[in-house]
């Protein structure tokens, strides 16, 4: 009797890897993934795969139009992402919020406290604050068209998930973004959709500018009414720069009202404090009236009366950020870009997904006029007074397979009432309908001129709705980096 093999029959060990060269693997595979899973954000749709991930749960449930616990939301949303529910719950709350320095247009509505300027991490439990998807979220075009955008298995291979959106306007260049990942920094400021809008169309028609040429859309903060200003450093990056902002009153009462970038009220008071202990600054008191924003009055020494100016003088601290557009690109590569590229690479893949989605539904109208045309072929010869001699529904799928028809199983389930003389007028008038709208498709995905107006038109009517009539100047490559002095 054979005994059985306890050993396999050896084969060859696998070549020693040197320490230093695994570490070293290992790490670059890390740091991409920290980079691409967390840090940066993709190109495309401005979103961290945790926020991409949310939004696509809050579409896929009743948080889509009706406020839900955001816990349940974060809940859901880990059939997704592979962490837990705390990242999932943060990344919510910093959708929400909509004060100055966080989101110009948040992709998320939120009922509850989701902090506020004077202090952003004031965010209520999950389980007592509501979310559910914001009515730009839906007009900006993430949601339309998502039989055109690709797919990839979630962490478990259970269901699938968007590998990116892709909205009516590059999403990255209007929030801010902000990440750190291993060797690489994401700092990209928040501009104003109308003038990131009036860059997209410019650049639409040129297309071959230059990336040297760059167009130059500066940062736009909705809320903020502070000073601030932008310009290169010695190493020719750009630096925003922000500092503080003032109001005085009809009785020449002077209030705080603005403060730097990532400055909460703690750090306001402490300030305050070292500046009234300051005998050059003349600050005698203040007295802290903020709720959601700041509102603090200064009080100065007697007969002193400094003007808004002189105040900004006196509140000489900002903040300094030093803009690192790192991206990651449609192929998947991070890479540094300007407000060009990332526009030039954006509409690229704008264009793409707008001439798969027209072929698509250029493809339905086919598909529409010929069923139609086979409903009137069945009407004209008859095929319900036939039926009454057939012995079962099959028989009547073979003699429809018999006689040609495409479209069987559709009109063997026909209700007798569509079988008369006003659904034949019907379905000609169907088919007409269906023949401009398949001429329309198919001129849009072969003719450049046709998707540019195209595109020109949904962003022109989407700028309309969300940032009032669009910008009468006329953007121009190399603008120049300019401050503003409004305290």
């Amino acid at each position: 009797m054979n005994q059985p093999k306890l050993f396999d029959t050896p084969t060859a060990a696998p070549a020693a890897i040197d320490f230093c060269t695994q570490v070293n693997d290992d790490l670059q595979s890390y740091s991409r993934y920290v980079c691409d899973s967390r840090a940066i954000p993709n190109l495309v749709d401005g979103l961290k795969p945790v926020q991409r991930r949310i939004l696509w749960t809050m579409w896929k449930t009743a948080a889509r139009d009706r406020f839900t616990k955001t816990v349940k939301v974060a809940g859901m949303t880990m059939a997704y992402h592979p962490h837990g529910n705390t990242s999932i719950e943060d990344a919510i709350a910093s959708m929400v919020q909509g004060f100055a320095f966080a989101n110009n247009y948040p992709l998320v509505e939120g009922e509850g406290a989701f902090g506020d300027v004077v202090d952003p991490k004031a965010i209520a439990s999950a389980r007592y604050t509501e979310v559910r998807l914001s009515s730009f979220a839906k007009d900006c075009g993430l949601f339309e068209s998502l039989d055109d955008i690709a797919y990839v298995p979630n962490y478990d291979e259970s269901e699938n998930e968007p590998v990116s959106f892709v909205p009516k306007i590059p999403l990255v260049l209007l929030n801010p973004s902000l990440g750190i990942a291993t060797g690489f920094k994401c700092c990209i400021p928040a501009r104003r959709l109308k003038d990131v809008a009036a860059q997209v169309i410019y650049l639409l028609g040129n297309t071959s500018l230059q990336s040297k040429n760059s167009v130059f859309i500066q940062p736009w903060y909705r809320h903020y009414k502070g000073s601030w200003n932008f310009e290169k450093n010695e190493n020719e990056e750009f630096v925003f720069e922000t500092g503080f902002g003032f109001t005085m009153t009809s009785d020449s009462k002077l209030f705080l009202s603005d403060v730097p970038e990532n400055w909460n009220r703690e750090k306001v008071i402490e300030y305050l404090e070292l500046l009234l202990n300051d005998e050059n600054t003349n600050l005698r008191d203040y007295q802290d009236l903020s709720t959601d924003s700041f509102h603090i009055q200064l009080f100065f020494k007697q007969g002193i009366k400094p003007s808004l100016r002189q105040a900004r003088n006196i509140f000489t601290k900002k903040t300094r950020q030093t803009l690192e557009q790192h991206v990651i690109l449609p192929n998947g590569t991070l890479r540094k870009c300007n407000d060009t590229e990332i526009i030039k690479q954006f509409l690229h893949v704008r264009k793409q997904h707008l001439i798969q989605r027209f072929k698509r539904l250029a493809s339905l109208e086919k598909t529409r006029i010929e069923r139609e045309s086979e409903l009137i072929r069945f009407i004209r010869e008859k095929w319900n007074q036939k039926v009454t001699k057939l012995s079962d529904r099959q028989e009547l799928l073979s003699q429809l397979k018999a006689a040609q028809f495409q479209f069987g199983e559709y009109l063997s389930a026909i209700p007798l009432y569509r079988l008369t003389l006003k659904e034949l007028a019907q379905s000609k008038a169907s088919i007409s309908q269906a023949k401009l709208r398949q001429k329309e498709y198919i001129k849009l995905s072969k003719k450049n001129q046709t998707l540019h107006a195209f595109i020109k038109t949904e962003i022109e009517a989407f700028v309309k709705k969300w940032d009032g009539p669009k910008s009468n100047s006329k953007p121009k490559p190399n603008s120049k980096p300019s401050s503003n002095s409004n305290i």
